[in-house]
Order: structure tokens, then sequence, then C-alpha cells
């Protein structure tokens, strides 16, 4: 059964992938799609987990704990926007592989911060990274996002994404007793939301549109659940088998929908840097 959930758990990860592209190619709003993604995210995680009691509240607002839900759910919907763009403008594979090397930050919070041990496949995992970041990004320097080029999008990604998993170490050790997943989850992405819909007001852009509340609608489902059944999952066995199997089966199966389903393009030193990826991915956990 744990095999079953992390095969879910990859299937809602690329079942999102795909909305998000499917999204940009409609020249929808983003921001205004990933608000209501993130509502329903919320909501959905309060309704299982559980609203945060009176007394965890008011301890949270009082201690460093509200600043970094704060932090977190800003980071949360920014990387949804920097993530959703690059799969437009790089493709699905390489920008998928670009997120899943950024375990790389969680396992140097883990080794620098909570003092946890270091190996010779750590470190050789640590150098695949940046090899496989140096493969992956485009040589030609002619896709665009606004004034910067699109290649930078993958660095981006990598960081933000790292921070967010960063995150839920930083949960697991400093608050986990005070709320349980999927409610802190869900206080993270209510910040997620409020944080989508000040910028909404900001840019004073039309109203929202049926296809952007329909495609948020979408997406917040298997974005909450690609969590959900990774937790299910490591209920029953070990994270360093769980997570190597999920990573790898997103980058696999981001790569081939992306080459079956969209036409991306990926180069020979392209295809290097996903197989130093995969390398890197099963070294680091």
């Amino acid at each position: 059964m744990s095999y079953l959930y992390l095969l879910l758990s990859a299937g809602c990860s690329l079942l999102l992938v795909h909305l998000m592209k499917a999204g940009e190619s409609r020249d929808q709003r983003m921001l205004n799609t990933f608000a209501v993604n993130y509502l329903v995210a919320a909501l959905v995680a309060f309704s299982i987990g559980g609203l945060p009691s009176l007394e965890a509240n008011l301890e949270l607002l009082t201690n460093p704990g509200f600043l970094f839900v704060v932090a977190t759910g800003s980071i949360f919907i920014v990387n949804f926007l920097v993530y959703s763009k690059s799969i437009h403008l790089n493709g699905i594979g390489i920008s998928v592989t670009a997120m899943r090397l950024s375990l790389l930050v969680p396992v140097l919070v883990s080794v620098l911060l909570y003092r946890e041990s270091v190996t010779a496949a750590t470190v050789l995992g640590l150098i695949l990274v940046f090899v496989a970041l140096g493969l992956l990004i485009p040589r030609k320097r002619t896709i665009r996002f606004k004034k910067i080029d699109a290649a930078w999008l993958l660095i981006v990604i990598f960081l933000l994404t790292g921070l967010a998993d960063a995150s839920l170490k930083v949960y697991e050790e400093d608050f986990s007793l005070q709320f349980n997943e999927l409610t802190f989850m869900g206080m993270v992405f209510s910040v997620a939301f409020l944080v989508g819909l000040i910028l909404m007001f900001v840019q004073k852009g039309p109203a929202l549109k049926k296809g952007e509340v329909v495609t948020g609608v979408l997406i917040g489902i298997p974005n909450l659940y690609s969590t959900v059944f990774l937790i299910y999952a490591l209920h029953q066995i070990d994270g360093a088998i769980a997570y190597p199997v999920v990573n790898i089966l997103n980058v696999a199966g981001g790569t081939l929908l992306g080459l079956w389903i969209w036409d991306d393009t990926v180069t020979k030193l392209q295809w290097w840097g996903i197989a130093a990826a995969l390398a890197a991915i099963l070294l680091l956990i």
C-alpha cells in the first residue's frame, strides 16, 4: 500500500504541473489561479486536520512561529508563480528536475542547523546537484521572461523550493508538537492565499474569470494531496525509501509528460543533467 501512496503522490504532483501548463497556455492570470488554489487547499487541509485551537493560535501569535508561518506561506505562492512561468518557458521536464534537485537545501539545513551526520554519498550528491543544474540550464539564451533570461527561473525554483522544503524540516523539529501536519499546512496555505489576495488588489486587474477559478480549484486538490499521500507513505516505510522513489517518479514522469503531451524539447546535455539529477537524489537521501 505504501508504494501505491507514493505513486498517487507523484501522480498528484504531475497533474498539478499539467494544470499549470494548461493555465499558462490559455493566458490565464496565474496569480489569481494560485490564490484560489491555496484557498481550496487550506479549506480541505483544515477539514481533515482540524482548526488550530484558540490557545495554539494565541501562542503562535506571540512567538517566532508566527513569522515562520507567514514566511513559509509567502515562499509557497511566489515559488508557484515562478514554477508555473518556468514550466511554460523552459519546459516541464527541466523545471520539475530543477525543483526536485532542491532537496539539497533541506539536507544542508539538517546538517548545519540540526547537526545531522554527513556521509561520503551525501557529499557526492551535493556535488552532483551543481553538475546537474549546470547541465540543465539552456545554452541558447533566447527565451526571456520580462527582462531576464528564462534560464534564471530554474535557479530561483531551486532556491525557493529548497526553502519551502526546509521549512517542513523546521516544522518537524520545532513546531510539530503544536500542530499536526495538515493543520500546519492549512495555516501556511491560508497565508499563501492572503498574500495572493493582497497582490491581486495591488495589481488592480480585472475580476476573477471563471476559467481561473476552475483551474485554481482543480490545482488545489492535487496540491494538497501530493503531500498528504506522501505523509501516508511515510507512516509505513522509511523516508530513505519514500523520498528517492517519489522524486524519481516526478522527474521521470515530468520529462515524459513534457515530451509526449506538450512537445517539449530536451537537449543531449539536459538529458545528462536529468541523469545526474536522478543520481544526486538517490545519494542525498
